[in-house]
């Protein structure tokens, strides 16, 4: 078959967006360099059978499938069919985790009440809540790359996270001078969106 090369390269390359991956990421998976990776993606190249057994083995196919020519886009559903099944359900595993900080949280507010004396400010742990907010959403963007790989997605929370985390501090130590420290936010921002591009690039 003059084409398995690129039928074989088309594979690999729906495979990894399918989990999203980067060639860079892939190699340090499987431990061939993102050269090869590139090299056999392209169709330049046809791996040997047993690096075609290796990528088999990983991304849970059988060998007929990476050598067997497919519609566009039925790897990609495959794929995502298969982590549907072996994955946990992530909107429940996400809703879970915002609840577990949220229970955190009340407990250490309410921990005042059953330490302190009675002459103590009883609503000193306040700023708990405040500090809630970032990480929630710091939490929702590990978990919502890990699970969905969506850029935008990701982005956004961590983006929010970003900026609630830095307007916590004047909030939670009463500083209306601390608002001054938005302006760090600026650069870590472009930082965030640098980064998202250069991992679209890559892969």
């Amino acid at each position: 078959m003059e084409n398995l090369p690129e039928i074989v390269g088309t594979n690999l390359q729906a495979l990894r967006k399918a989990k999203g991956l980067t060639q860079q990421e892939l190699s340090a998976q499987v431990h061939y360099s993102d050269k090869s990776i590139s090299k056999w993606e392209l169709g330049y190249a046809l791996p040997s059978v047993d690096i075609l057994l290796d990528f088999a083995t990983y991304f849970g196919v059988t060998l007929d499938f990476l050598v067997a020519e497919h519609a566009q886009g039925e790897v990609a559903k495959q794929e995502e069919a298969k982590r549907r099944k072996t994955d946990p359900n992530p909107p429940i595993i996400m809703a879970m985790s915002v609840t577990f900080v949220i229970l955190v949280a009340i407990c250490i507010f309410f921990s005042r009440f059953l330490f302190a004396g009675e002459d103590a400010d009883q609503l000193a742990f306040w700023p708990v809540f405040v500090w809630m907010v970032p990480f929630t959403f710091a939490l929702l963007s590990a978990e919502t790359q890990l699970f969905y790989h969506k850029s935008i997605a990701t982005l956004t929370l961590a983006s929010i996270a970003l900026w609630t985390f830095i307007a916590s501090f004047p909030i939670a130590f009463s500083r209306p001078d601390l608002w001054m420290i938005l302006v760090v936010g600026g650069p870590i921002q472009v930082i965030f969106i640098l980064y998202r591009n250069l991992r679209k690039k890559r892969s």
